[in-house]
């Protein structure tokens, strides 16, 4: 089964930018048991890795379901060098699942961001080796600082996002990604890469996909967002859950997400129904 529900398709792992490469595959909805009467949907499960002048860091850990895979994929990109930094964004099996095998894998990697109990689900890795980085805090990578951000869409308390401020690119962990409808080569495309056809169908759920801000007033956190572009350049931004976003499409999702938060489609003043429970009126 996990070959068919943890499945690559495409041309993995994709060299982005001269030091940055996307790495991971697909999950497929479709393939679980008891599903097979249903259209398969696929949400990428990405892990992103920088190659800085001195020090290599890669962002999440890609599925655990993927992991043979995506080991090969690190040792193509890396071509002998190591990882240095291992920043699991959350934790998740899709972000955090393999930490424990890519900090055995290279014994002299550390583990940076909200790491404050990952001991508790790998008690394998030494302490020292799980570093805690607050907001603003950063790692040297030689030609690059990438800077450690809290959250503004937090999907378990422990979410932090980062930036890069060479590439000038936001990692957003599972804010901003999308899923797609079964479709061939669409895998592994950037949204800027695709027809207007296979966007539409790529575009079935982006951004902030969390039942919760159904019933959350996004008001604030709109704020925060626009406070996080002043403070920061932001050229592209990527998700564990969607291809690279860059240039106009970039800009074009990220309005139209905090357009439908503004608008109150998830504001707390509406009653929403899901398939499997009634929210209250707030």
């Amino acid at each position: 089964m996990v070959e068919r529900t943890y499945i690559v398709q495409g041309d993995f792992p994709r060299q982005v930018m001269p030091d940055f490469y996307w790495l991971g595959g697909c999950s497929n909805s479709g393939a679980w048991p008891g599903r097979e009467i249903h259209e398969a949907r696929h949400e990428l499960t990405a892990a992103y890795l920088i190659i800085g002048s001195k020090h290599t860091l890669m962002i999440d850990t890609g599925h655990y379901g993927h992991w043979y895979v995506l080991r090969d994929q690190l040792q193509e990109v890396l071509a002998g060098r190591p990882i240095d930094f291992v920043f699991p964004t959350h934790q998740e099996i899709p972000h955090s699942g393999n930490l424990g095998r890519l900090l055995e894998l290279y014994p002299d990697a550390v583990a940076v961001g909200d790491v404050r109990d990952y001991h508790l689900f790998h008690p394998d890795i030494e302490l020292d080796r799980l570093v805690m980085m607050d907001d603003g805090d950063s790692v040297d990578l030689g030609d690059r600082r990438f800077v450690f951000v809290d959250a503004i869409w937090k999907d378990l308390t422990g979410t932090m996002w980062g930036y890069d401020d060479k590439n000038k690119m936001l990692f957003t962990s599972d804010g901003f990604g999308m899923t797609h409808m079964h479709q061939e080569d669409i895998c592994d495309l950037m949204p800027h890469e695709m027809s207007d056809e296979k966007l539409s169908v790529h575009r079935t759920r982006y951004a902030a996909p969390f039942v919760g801000f159904r019933y959350q007033d996004q008001t604030r956190n709109i704020r925060r967002f626009r406070d996080l572009q002043k403070r920061f350049p932001i050229e592209a931004i990527t998700s564990a859950h969607g291809g690279p976003l860059v240039g106009d499409i970039m800009n074009e999702i990220v309005e139209e997400t905090l357009a439908v938060f503004a608008t109150g489609e998830y504001g707390p003043q509406k009653i929403v129904q899901t398939g499997w429970r009634h929210a209250a009126k707030f």
